[in-house]
């Protein structure tokens, strides 16, 4: 290969290497003010769709971290919508005894239209992401197979009778404790949580792990495993170890995500586990 062809190849080259290279500080100080600024706007229009969906395109069209930045504002609004939207859906399911998505739909237009406004934030999360450069976004579709889940693990819902055990009762009393003290709400015992909160402790001793995330199939998540016992869940705080009730309660509340899940103002209900050297406690609206 003659040299004068090398040398521009290698030029060529560099100048590629310069063209992809990091943006400047100030480059990305720039975005970061703009991703700012979209977040703003967009929980400013919180009452006004229009406006929304004016800035979605705005980011979408601006392409880069813009629309992954503004997915988080946009995520955070979904993630919220959803948490009520579950526990609105299981009191439908059983007030009903219908299993149709379509007839519940048919039944509850307030049921209807907080569907219709959590799909579209699902879609725009989706297209976010999409345009930020990430692999293609199926929010929407998980959205309608946990509806699905919901459904059909609501309905088959038996009577489950559960007898705390003293441990079990005393992470109830002082949780309620820990809630009277910061003036909120004390939570009701849901059995079927508490029998959520078993099960998942047993999968732990049984196939050692300590994780929200589960291996074990069909049991993923924490939603997902409330939902095999017909209910729902909203949070859930792990421990582990030959400790005290009280020692298991100070450890969740030296921990920030642990203490925002126990001290959520709107948190109803609560299902406490032990099995051996696991504990769980899951919390619901």
């Amino acid at each position: 290969m003659p040299r004068c062809l090398l040398f521009l190849i290698c030029i060529f080259f560099l100048a590629c290497r310069v063209t992809a290279a990091p943006t400047s500080a100030e480059e990305k100080k720039a975005t970061n003010q703009q991703i700012r600024k979209l977040a703003e706007r967009y929980k400013a229009a919180g009452a006004d769709p229009t406006a929304q969906r004016e800035i979605i395109e705005q980011a979408i069209a601006a392409g880069g971290r813009v629309p992954l930045g503004l997915r988080t504002t946009v995520y955070g609004n979904y993630s919220k919508r959803t948490n009520a939207y579950w526990t609105q859906l299981r009191k439908l399911v059983i007030k009903t005894k219908d299993t149709s998505l379509d007839n519940l739909l048919a039944a509850d237009a307030d049921f209807r239209s907080n569907r219709e406004t959590l799909l579209q934030l699902a879609n725009v999360c989706d297209r976010l992401q999409v345009a930020g450069g990430e692999t293609e976004a199926l929010l929407s579709e998980s959205f309608r197979a946990r509806e699905e889940k919901v459904i059909q693990g609501t309905a088959r819902r038996k009577k489950i009778s559960i007898r705390l055990t003293k441990d079990e009762r005393e992470i109830l009393k002082l949780t309620n404790l820990v809630r009277k003290k910061h003036g909120l709400g004390k939570l009701e015992i849901d059995t079927r949580l508490v029998a959520t909160a078993r099960d998942h402790c047993v999968d732990m001793r049984k196939h050692d792990f300590f994780a929200h995330e589960s291996p074990v199939e069909g049991k993923q998540t924490p939603f997902d495993r409330a939902i095999l016992f017909g209910t729902t869940a909203n949070a859930e705080n792990l421990a582990a170890g030959d400790v005290t009730p009280a020692e298991v309660v100070q450890g969740w509340l030296e921990s920030p995500g642990h203490r925002s899940n126990l001290l959520q103002p709107d948190m109803k209900r609560t299902g406490v586990g032990r099995v051996g050297g696991y504990w769980t406690a899951l919390y619901g609206l």
